[in-house]
Protein backbone atom coordinates (compact mmCIF):
# COMPACT_ATOMS: atom_id res chain seq x y z
CA UNK A 1 0.00 0.00 0.00
CA UNK A 2 1.72 3.31 -0.95
CA UNK A 3 1.83 6.02 1.61
CA UNK A 4 2.03 9.67 1.19
CA UNK A 5 2.85 12.15 3.62
CA UNK A 6 1.26 15.39 2.42
CA UNK A 7 1.81 19.02 3.83
CA UNK A 8 -1.55 20.71 4.61
CA UNK A 9 -2.72 24.10 5.60
CA UNK A 10 -4.14 23.74 8.99
CA UNK A 11 -7.59 24.72 8.05
CA UNK A 12 -8.16 21.91 5.02
CA UNK A 13 -6.56 19.50 7.25
CA UNK A 14 -9.26 20.33 9.57
CA UNK A 15 -11.83 20.22 7.15
CA UNK A 16 -10.91 16.85 5.82
CA UNK A 17 -10.87 15.62 9.59
CA UNK A 18 -13.81 16.56 10.60
CA UNK A 19 -15.72 15.60 7.26
CA UNK A 20 -16.67 18.62 5.93
CA UNK A 21 -14.38 18.05 3.05
CA UNK A 22 -15.04 15.45 0.40
CA UNK A 23 -12.27 15.87 -2.00
CA UNK A 24 -8.42 17.32 -1.94
CA UNK A 25 -7.51 18.74 -5.31
CA UNK A 26 -3.35 18.45 -5.60
CA UNK A 27 -1.26 18.42 -8.59
CA UNK A 28 0.80 15.36 -10.31
CA UNK A 29 -0.63 11.85 -10.64
CA UNK A 30 1.03 9.85 -8.02
CA UNK A 31 -2.26 9.44 -6.23
CA UNK A 32 -3.91 6.11 -6.12
CA UNK A 33 -7.57 4.81 -4.59
CA UNK A 34 -6.70 3.01 -1.50
CA UNK A 35 -3.22 4.79 -0.61
CA UNK A 36 -3.00 6.49 2.95
CA UNK A 37 -2.46 9.96 2.89
CA UNK A 38 -1.15 11.24 6.45
CA UNK A 39 -1.42 14.96 6.82
CA UNK A 40 0.91 17.43 7.82
CA UNK A 41 -0.37 20.41 8.68
CA UNK A 42 1.95 23.47 7.78
CA UNK A 43 2.23 26.12 10.08
CA UNK A 44 1.76 27.22 12.87
CA UNK A 45 0.60 23.78 14.07
CA UNK A 46 3.79 22.33 12.11
CA UNK A 47 2.64 18.57 13.01
CA UNK A 48 1.22 15.45 11.77
CA UNK A 49 -1.85 15.22 12.72
CA UNK A 50 -4.13 12.38 11.31
CA UNK A 51 -4.71 10.74 7.88
CA UNK A 52 -6.93 9.46 5.51
CA UNK A 53 -7.36 6.99 2.69
CA UNK A 54 -8.23 7.64 -0.58
CA UNK A 55 -11.31 6.83 -2.77
CA UNK A 56 -11.69 7.43 -6.26
CA UNK A 57 -8.43 8.93 -7.99
CA UNK A 58 -9.42 11.63 -10.77
CA UNK A 59 -6.00 12.39 -12.48
CA UNK A 60 -6.37 14.64 -15.90
CA UNK A 61 -5.60 18.19 -17.22
CA UNK A 62 -7.10 21.20 -15.30
CA UNK A 63 -10.00 21.65 -17.36
CA UNK A 64 -10.75 18.14 -16.81
CA UNK A 65 -10.53 18.08 -13.15
CA UNK A 66 -12.69 21.30 -13.07
CA UNK A 67 -14.80 19.57 -15.13
CA UNK A 68 -14.83 16.84 -12.90
CA UNK A 69 -15.25 18.39 -9.56
CA UNK A 70 -18.43 20.48 -11.14
CA UNK A 71 -20.57 17.14 -12.23
CA UNK A 72 -19.94 15.45 -8.50
CA UNK A 73 -20.35 18.92 -6.63
CA UNK A 74 -18.53 17.31 -3.25
CA UNK A 75 -18.91 19.22 0.05
CA UNK A 76 -15.47 21.79 1.22
CA UNK A 77 -13.85 22.31 -2.28
CA UNK A 78 -14.28 25.99 -3.16
CA UNK A 79 -12.81 28.44 -5.64
CA UNK A 80 -9.70 28.44 -3.23
CA UNK A 81 -8.89 24.66 -4.00
CA UNK A 82 -9.33 25.54 -7.92
CA UNK A 83 -7.13 28.37 -7.47
CA UNK A 84 -4.17 26.22 -5.66
CA UNK A 85 -3.99 23.84 -8.58
CA UNK A 86 -4.24 26.40 -11.42
CA UNK A 87 -1.00 26.89 -13.64
CA UNK A 88 0.59 23.70 -11.31
CA UNK A 89 1.02 21.10 -13.56
CA UNK A 90 -0.06 19.58 -16.39
CA UNK A 91 -1.71 16.68 -14.47
CA UNK A 92 -3.90 17.52 -11.34
CA UNK A 93 -5.74 14.69 -9.37
CA UNK A 94 -9.31 15.30 -7.61
CA UNK A 95 -8.37 12.64 -4.22
CA UNK A 96 -11.72 11.32 -2.35
CA UNK A 97 -11.59 11.50 1.34
CA UNK A 98 -12.60 8.39 2.45
CA UNK A 99 -12.09 7.33 6.59
CA UNK A 100 -10.68 9.90 7.59
CA UNK A 101 -8.69 9.79 11.46
CA UNK A 102 -7.39 12.30 13.68
CA UNK A 103 -4.69 11.04 15.50
CA UNK A 104 -4.94 11.18 19.67
CA UNK A 105 -1.47 12.67 19.48
CA UNK A 106 0.04 15.07 16.92
CA UNK A 107 3.64 14.17 15.88
CA UNK A 108 5.54 17.72 16.11
CA UNK A 109 8.41 18.57 13.40
CA UNK A 110 10.80 18.22 16.24
CA UNK A 111 10.22 15.06 16.94
CA UNK A 112 10.09 14.32 13.25
CA UNK A 113 13.58 16.09 13.21
CA UNK A 114 14.82 14.00 15.88
CA UNK A 115 14.21 10.98 13.35
CA UNK A 116 15.94 12.56 10.65
CA UNK A 117 13.36 14.21 8.45
CA UNK A 118 15.08 17.57 7.88
CA UNK A 119 11.68 19.07 6.45
CA UNK A 120 7.72 18.25 5.73
CA UNK A 121 7.73 18.05 2.00
CA UNK A 122 6.90 21.42 0.16
CA UNK A 123 3.96 19.50 -1.10
CA UNK A 124 3.95 15.71 -1.25
CA UNK A 125 6.75 12.84 -0.36
CA UNK A 126 6.08 8.66 -0.83
CA UNK A 127 7.11 7.38 2.10
CA UNK A 128 9.41 3.92 1.35
CA UNK A 129 9.73 1.46 4.15
CA UNK A 130 13.11 0.83 2.74
CA UNK A 131 14.34 4.69 3.68
CA UNK A 132 15.30 4.54 7.10
CA UNK A 133 14.62 7.81 7.78
CA UNK A 134 10.93 7.14 6.34
CA UNK A 135 10.64 4.34 8.16
CA UNK A 136 11.13 5.77 11.53
CA UNK A 137 8.22 8.29 10.45
CA UNK A 138 5.95 5.78 9.80
CA UNK A 139 7.00 3.85 13.45
CA UNK A 140 6.71 7.38 14.55
CA UNK A 141 2.81 7.43 12.78
CA UNK A 142 1.56 3.81 13.93
CA UNK A 143 2.34 4.68 17.77
CA UNK A 144 0.63 8.07 17.51
CA UNK A 145 -2.08 6.56 15.44
CA UNK A 146 -2.53 4.13 18.50
CA UNK A 147 -1.94 6.26 21.39
CA UNK A 148 -4.89 6.27 23.68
Amino acid sequence: MLTILLTIRPKYAEEILSGVKEYELRKGCVFKPGCRIILYASSPIKAIIGEFTAGEVYTGSLREVITFIESKRPRGVSSEDIYYITGKSYRVSAIEVMNPIRYPRRISLSDMRRYGLRNPPRSYVVLRPENPVHLAILKLIERASTCF
